[in-house]
């Protein structure tokens, strides 16, 4: 952890981008940068509150069943002759 001066906020915003973990919320950080801590804390809570609502409309499909056998099939036995 490094502590950093609190009026230096382009200091600050840069270390937060450098310590993010590869994945889309970062990689958003990337392509628009921002300009304040205020701006990050902002798009954060967006980023979770959108990734929340995926997560519950996932959730509300269900997951896939299996087809089942309409069914089951006889177990076939091969009898030997004696003869």
């Amino acid at each position: 952890m490094v502590r950093l001066k609190p009026t230096d906020e382009a200091m600050t915003v840069h270390a937060f981008i450098k310590g993010m973990l590869p994945g889309p919320f970062s990689e958003s950080l990337l392509r628009f940068y921002p300009k304040t801590f205020t701006e990050i804390r902002r798009r954060a809570l967006a980023h979770i509150a959108t990734d929340d609502r995926v997560t519950q409309k996932q959730g509300l499909v269900g997951p896939v069943r299996p087809r089942a056998a309409a069914r089951p099939q006889p177990i076939r036995v091969h009898e030997a002759t004696t003869e």
